[in-house]
C-alpha cells in the first residue's frame, strides 16, 4: 500500500524539486528538511486513511456474468492475464483483475482486433456495425485513441458524465482528457489509469551522457529546473555532437549525430510542447481551429531549419533504427516515450531523460504529452446494464491506479529503468504537464488537420497560410460534421 500511497502524493504534490510545469525550481541536492518531513507525515496520515479503493464501491453479485472487452491486438496487456509469471506488470493486472470479478462475481471476456494508423477499418467499422445492428456484445471497448474518436455518431455511445458509478473528477480518469474531449456537457471518450498505455507512451527525450561529457555539451538537467530549458538549446547542444564516422563523406545510420528520432509522432509532440494546439475553445465555449497563426510558422522555421538546414547533426527518418544508433552512443538525444526506456536498460553506458522543450524562454509553462496510440475507453449504447459497466469501469481504473500504476511508474521507470535521480524529477514533470489537443486526437475525422503541421515539416515547407487556406473549408466542414454527435 505504501506504493500506492506514494503515487497518490506525487498526483498531488507533483513532486517539490519541480514546480507546476516549472518556470524554475530548486534542484534535488537544495530540499529542505522540512519539506522531507512535511511529505513523510502527509504520507503517513494518508496511509492510515486509505484502504482499498474497491471498498469504495458497493458489492453486487452479477452471477458470473460475463463482461466482454474489446480490445487491440498488441495492447492485451492493458487487460489479460491468465496467471501470475513472475513478470511484475502482467502480476499486477492479474490481482486487479481477480479483485474486481470477486468484487462483482463476474468473468471478464477480451475480443482483440488488428488495428494501426491507415488500417482502422477491421475495428472502427467492426464496432459501428455491432452498436447500429442493436447487438450487445462489448460492455467496454478499449480503442486506438488515433482512430476511435472518428467512430463515435449520434446515438452509439453513451456519455461517461451519465455513466453510473462513474466519477471522472477522481484522480485515476484523467482531467486532461477529460478537459479536452468534452463537448456541450458530452464526454464519450475517456482514460486514465485504466490504460497502462497511457503512462508508457508519454513522450521524452532521452540523452547520451559519454556524449555529453565527451562533447561537453553542458549540464542538461539544471536548465529545465531552472525553466529555461528550450528548443534553443537543444539545437545548441545537438551542433556540437557529428562525425562522419566511417569516411564515405555522407551522412548515414552508420554515424554519429547529436539527435535523432521518428518521423512521425515525435515531430507532432512539438506542437503541446510549444503550446500550439489544432483546436481551441472560444468565450463561448464553442471549437475553433486555432493552428495558423504566426507562432506555428515559427515553429515549422526551427524545426525545419534544424532537421533540413543543412546540419549534419540532426534527422528524423521514418526507416531509421533509430534507437539502435542511440543505444550505440550515435546520438546524444533521442526523442521518443517511455516504452523505449524498457529497452534501453541493457545499454551499457548512462542515459537521462529530459522533457520536450518549450518554444522559448517566453513560454511560460513546459507541456508534454503522450503519443495518440493510446487507448481511450467508449461504452456501446446498446449495453444491457449501464449501471454494472459503470462499477466494473470504475473499479478497473480505480484499482489499477492504486496497483499497477504505481508499479510501472515507481518500480519499473524509476527504479529499475532509470540511472539517476534527477531521470525521476523529469518523469514527475512530464506527468504533472500532460496535455491532450481535441483537433489532434480527432485529425482522422478532421480531414488530417492535426497532421498537417508534420505535413509541412517535412515538406521543409514554411508556407502555413497557403496550405490552410486550401483544406480550410474541408477542415470546419468536417468540424461541423464531428460536432453533431455532441448535439
Amino acid at each position: 500500500m505504501k506504493k500506492s500511497i506514494s503515487f497518490l502524493l506525487a498526483s498531488l504534490l507533483l513532486i517539490a524539486p519541480i514546480a507546476a510545469c516549472g518556470e524554475s525550481a530548486d534542484s534535488p541536492a537544495q530540499n529542505t528538511p522540512a519539506q522531507t518531513a512535511d511529505t513523510a507525515a502527509a504520507e503517513t496520515s494518508a496511509e492510515a486513511a486509505v484502504t482499498d479503493v474497491l471498498d469504495n464501491l458497493p458489492d453486487e453479485d452479477y452471477g458470473g456474468r460475463k463482461f466482454n472487452i474489446l480490445l487491440r491486438e498488441g495492447f492485451e496487456y492493458e487487460f489479460v492475464s491468465e496467471e501470475e509469471n513472475g513478470d511484475i506488470i502482467n502480476d499486477a493486472v492479474y490481482r486487479r483483475n481477480r479483485s474486481v470479478e470477486e468484487k462483482f462475481n463476474i468473468k471478464f471476456g477480451t475480443v482483440s482486433r488488428y488495428t494501426v494508423w491507415g488500417n482502422e477499418d477491421k475495428f472502427n467499422k467492426e464496432l459501428e456495425k455491432s452498436v447500429m445492428s442493436g447487438s450487445q456484445d462489448y460492455d467496454l471497448v478499449a480503442g486506438y485513441a488515433a482512430m476511435i474518436l472518428g467512430v463515435i455518431k449520434p446515438g452509439l455511445f453513451i456519455n461517461w458524465y451519465e455513466i453510473p458509478n462513474v466519477d471522472v473528477s477522481q484522480p485515476w480518469w484523467s482531467p486532461q482528457i477529460a478537459d479536452s474531449l468534452t463537448i456541450n456537457g458530452r464526454l464519450y471518450a475517456m482514460t486514465g489509469d485504466i490504460a497502462l498505455s497511457l503512462w508508457k507512451n508519454m513522450v521524452c527525450i532521452y540523452f547520451n551522457k559519454k556524449l555529453a561529457e565527451d562533447y561537453a555539451v553542458g549540464e542538461l538537467y539544471q536548465p529545465v529546473y531552472d525553466g529555461v530549458w528550450t528548443f534553443d538549446k537543444v539545437q545548441a547542444a545537438a551542433s556540437k555532437v557529428s562525425s562522419d564516422l566511417d569516411g564515405d563523406q555522407k551522412f548515414t545510420q552508420a554515424d554519429l549525430y547529436g539527435y535523432t528520432s521518428y518521423h512521425s509522432t515525435a515531430i507532432d509532440s512539438y506542437m503541446p510542447a510549444f503550446d500550439i494546439q489544432v483546436l481551441k475553445r472560444g468565450e463561448d465555449g464553442m471549437l475553433y481551429f486555432a493552428i495558423n497563426n504566426e507562432k506555428t510558422v515559427g515553429a515549422l522555421e526551427k524545426l525545419i531549419g534544424f532537421f533540413y538546414g543543412g546540419s549534419d547533426y540532426a534527422v528524423t527518418s521514418s526507416k531509421w533504427d533509430h534507437e539502435k544508433i542511440f543505444k550505440e552512443d550515435r546520438s546524444l538525444f533521442y526523442a521518443h516515450d517511455l516504452r523505449t526506456a524498457s529497452t534501453l536498460r541493457d545499454m551499457e553506458t548512462d542515459y537521462g531523460m529530459l522533457p520536450y522543450p518549450k518554444y522559448d524562454e517566453q513560454q511560460e509553462k513546459y507541456y508534454s504529452t503522450a503519443t495518440d496510440i493510446f487507448s481511450l475507453m467508449l461504452v456501446p449504447s446498446t449495453v444491457v446494464d449501464p449501471e454494472l459497466v459503470g462499477l466494473v469501469s470504475e473499479a478497473l481504473c480505480s484499482k489499477s491506479w492504486e496497483s499497477v500504476t504505481p508499479i510501472y511508474y515507481d518500480i519499473s521507470l524509476k527504479d529499475k529503468y532509470n540511472r539517476d535521480a534527477q531521470s525521476s524529477d523529469m518523469l514527475d514533470l512530464i506527468r504533472s504537464c500532460l496535455i491532450f489537443d481535441i483537433g489532434y486526437l480527432n485529425s482522422y475525422a478532421l480531414d488530417s488537420a492535426g497532421h498537417l503541421f508534420m505535413q509541412l515539416m517535412h515538406g521543409e515547407n514554411t508556407d502555413l497560410a497557403s496550405a490552410y487556406a486550401k483544406k480550410e473549408k474541408s477542415f470546419e466542414k468536417r468540424l461541423a460534421k464531428m460536432l453533431e454527435a455532441y448535439e
